[in-house]
């Protein structure tokens, strides 16, 4: 993916907390840097957290390069932000479902966000959150202003995954 940096919103701050040598809590790191690229259909995706392992050790650190992109990890699990562009337009296009073998998690911070399911349709505000568990979904932002969420997926264990 191409690291864009231009009409982007401002970076989001990571702090990791860990431990100094006398086992006090501490920062560890404090970044704006974090690894984004928009993609293709506008979204902006900054990779706050990646984690190739589960259970994480406490001398883990974000890979920064892992992760970047749509896709759901197939092991591990990430916590991004993302951002959906405003509508332009009226056009009202067909929804592009998709699924993969995860749990996804997504919080609203900013905007509202319309979830297109193959059944339902459900509108998350600020504060609203959906848990995505191997299901049909779409993502929309009809609205005049960007939409953010906060994103974490983690893949199912083989014996859950739907087999779509």
């Amino acid at each position: 993916m191409e690291h864009e940096t231009r009409d982007l919103p401002p970076m989001a701050r990571r702090v990791i907390v860990g431990n100094d040598e006398a086992a006090s809590s501490t920062v560890v790191a404090d970044e704006r840097n974090l690894p984004r690229t928009r993609l293709p259909n506008g979204i902006l995706l900054q990779e706050l957290w990646q984690q190739r392992d589960i259970p994480a050790k406490r001398e883990d650190l974000p890979e920064s390069e892992w992760t970047l992109g749509p896709a759901a990890p197939t092991e591990g699990a990430v916590v991004r932000i993302l951002t959906v562009p405003a509508a332009t337009g009226s056009a009202v296009l067909e929804p592009d479902l998709h699924t993969d073998p995860s749990l996804h998690v997504i919080t609203m911070l900013t905007g509202e966000l319309d979830v297109i399911l193959e059944r339902d349709e459900v509108t998350l505000s600020v504060g609203d959150s959906i848990v995505l568990r191997d299901s049909m979904h779409d993502l929309r932002n009809t609205q005049s202003r960007p939409a953010s969420f906060v994103y974490t997926s983690f893949p199912l264990a083989r014996g859950e995954r739907g087999g779509r």
